[in-house]
């Protein structure tokens, strides 16, 4: 017999799984750099979220030092994302954006 803790579980990596693809979408398609870096920290976010489900299902502690270090490296990823965005001019477009035009 499954228990409430399970369903819950299973529905939110099956929530997850859904804003993984979508986030992927948002990478792929863009429209603009500041976009595709937004969803790559949703991403980051979602994995790790996907990662304390994991080790809650199989209850085993260890799988959350995974999740600390996706975490940790998703936030050093926008850091560094918004100190790229801060070295452009005021009128500088990223060169992604410059193609597309």
């Amino acid at each position: 017999m499954t228990s409430v803790v399970e369903v819950v579980v299973d529905v939110g990596i099956l929530g997850l799984a859904v804003g993984m693809v979508l986030a992927l979408y948002r990478m792929m398609k863009g429209p603009h750099l500041a976009d595709r870096a937004i969803a790559g920290d949703l991403l980051a976010l979602l994995v790790v979220g996907l990662v304390v489900l994991l080790a809650v299902d199989q209850r085993r502690a260890v799988s959350l030092d995974a999740a600390l270090l996706v975490a940790i490296v998703g936030f050093a990823a926008t850091v560094a994302f918004a100190q790229y965005l801060s070295g452009l001019q005021v009128d500088d477009e990223p060169p992604e954006d410059r193609a597309g035009a």
